[in-house]
């Protein structure tokens, strides 16, 4: 499921990090209590998409004050928000890739960088957002760090 270095994992909430010390809402946070409230259509958008992030491989759900998270070893994709209208998703990939349906890509480095995109209905649930999340399994296992890592003298 990882490569690399042991995980530290916080204390205090007992979630996992690459690096030690990460700074994250700390707290006692869970997937009922995020969809705590939301409409059984929401509910059941967000259960299909989580079922296609599951499909990628072994993850671990990581929530948060206000999302949820998916991780390997690092997040690689996140349900920011959810409503009536849809959910709010990001991927995290190694380079930025082009598609209408992204809303927009933050470059946080020269290999990571954040799309982010809504999903309305299930039957967007297609095979790009597959294809997405797919590719961002792969660098939230950081194989891609490891590949270069293993390609230097």
């Amino acid at each position: 499921m990882t490569a690399g270095r042991r995980l530290w994992t916080c204390p205090k909430c007992g979630r996992s990090f690459v690096t030690r010390n990460m700074p994250h809402s700390c707290g006692p946070y869970s997937v009922r209590a995020f969809l705590e409230g939301k409409s059984r259509s929401a509910v059941a958008l967000y259960r299909c998409f989580a079922r296609l992030v599951r499909d990628c491989g072994p993850v671990r759900i990581a929530p948060a004050r206000t999302r949820i998270g998916f991780q390997v070893r690092m997040i690689f994709a996140a349900v920011n928000k959810l409503d009536d209208r849809g959910l709010d998703a990001h991927v995290v990939l190694t380079r930025r890739l082009g598609s209408p349906r992204f809303r927009r890509i933050e470059s946080l480095a020269p290999r990571s960088h954040v799309h982010h995109f809504r999903i309305g209905a299930a039957s967007e649930l297609d095979q790009e957002v597959r294809d997405w999340l797919r590719e961002a399994y792969r660098v939230g296992t950081q194989e891609h760090l490891l590949r270069r890592a293993k390609a230097r003298p």
